[in-house]
C-alpha cells in the first residue's frame, strides 16, 4: 500500500512539474483529480481494517480465512 501511495504522490509531482512548465491549468486539475482518488482509496483501506478489527479482534488475515471470497 506504501509503494503504491509513492506512485501516486510521484506521478502527482510530474503533473505539477509539466503544468509549471507548459503554463496549463489541465496538470494541476489531473494533479488534484489524483490526490483525491489517493485519499479516497485510503479511507476505504483504513475503513476495511476497522471493520476486521471490530469483526474479529485482530487484523490479522489468517483467521479470517473461513470468510471465502
Amino acid at each position: 500500500m506504501l509503494a503504491i501511495e509513492i506512485v501516486y504522490l510521484s506521478v502527482v509531482v510530474s503533473f505539477i512539474i509539466l503544468d509549471r512548465t507548459v503554463a496549463d491549468a489541465q496538470g494541476m486539475i489531473y494533479a488534484l483529480v489524483l490526490l483525491i482518488t489517493a485519499a479516497s482509496e485510503s479511507a476505504l483501506g483504513l475503513g476495511i481494517l476497522i471493520v476486521l478489527f471490530r469483526f474479529g479482534g485482530s487484523i490479522e488475515f489468517g483467521s479470517y480465512e473461513s470468510l471465502g471470497g
